[in-house]
């Protein structure tokens, strides 16, 4: 039986201002799987994910959700199936942690604010599960940069969908927030059973997270495959024009690795 991808991208094509971004990116993608994009700055990372939630609409090539193309999907339709944390939210925010995430809900709501029991108990279980309901009402432009995070995440799954996209989650977190939301991501896709596609330049956050990786290079798909295929055959030396070393230990599932240049 052929079962069609939950998410798939045919030949996505994307130029911004005469720039050439995206060239002929194909691949797909089965539902509840963890995905991280990686890539050099500047490679189309974020460009992609911007395309696939219709952020981006001047695109070339079909990207489906589910079977359906996003080019023929509503607004509202997209925020039903994907909900986002982007690379910067605003610091200044003065909504609270709780009616930042209760503002989720406005995809499956008639008019903003027209809050059910339903909204209420779902907002409550996403502060929980991103363990937040201690500070749900303090106001985001209080928090540190880690705790804002959880908030942004928390919001998101309040949101209700299937998919969730992270852009750079774990930029300008201390370490010890870095590894709190990524377990949070984990969590999220195997307990939530959320499909998440996350975009970052950390390449140990993307071998101990995700189940598959997927590399881009001047707007070109250059490798995709499985987490633990990712340091063979010169992968990552040819995505990133370096050279790179690997550490582990017996009890590590995957190694760590980072650039010889910077290893004494």
């Amino acid at each position: 039986m052929i079962t069609t991808p939950y998410i798939e991208v045919k030949n996505l094509s994307l130029s911004l201002e005469g720039a050439e971004i995206l060239k002929d990116v194909s691949f797909s993608l089965e539902k509840g799987k963890f995905l991280a994009i990686i890539g050099p700055n500047g490679a189309g990372k974020s460009s992609l994910l911007k395309c696939m939630g219709r952020l981006y609409r001047d695109f070339s090539g079909d990207i489906s959700l589910d079977g359906r193309l996003v080019s023929l999907m509503k607004a509202k339709e997209i925020a039903r199936k994907i909900s986002w944390v982007h690379q910067s939210e605003p610091s200044f925010l003065s909504f609270t942690v709780r009616e930042f995430a209760k503002m989720s809900r406005y995809p499956w709501q008639r008019s903003l604010g027209n809050e059910t029991k339903e909204d209420v108990e779902i907002v409550d279980r996403a502060l929980s599960v991103a363990s937040v309901q201690h500070i749900a009402d303090r106001e985001l432009n209080t928090l540190s940069g880690g705790e804002r995070q959880k908030a942004l995440i928390a919001a998101a799954l309040a949101q209700g969908t299937e998919i969730l996209f992270l852009d750079e989650p774990t930029s300008f977190l201390d370490y010890k927030h870095q590894v709190e939301t990524l377990e949070l991501i984990k969590q999220i896709n195997k307990e939530e059973k959320m499909t998440i596609l996350l975009v970052t330049h950390d390449i140990n956050l993307a071998l101990h997270g995700a189940d598959e990786i997927l590399a881009i290079k001047l707007g070109k798909l250059r490798w995709k495959g499985d987490s633990n295929a990712l340091l063979s055959n010169g992968v990552l030396e040819s995505i990133f024009d370096t050279t790179f070393q690997s550490f582990t230990t017996e009890k590590q599932k995957f190694p760590y690795v980072a650039p010889k240049g910077m290893i004494f």
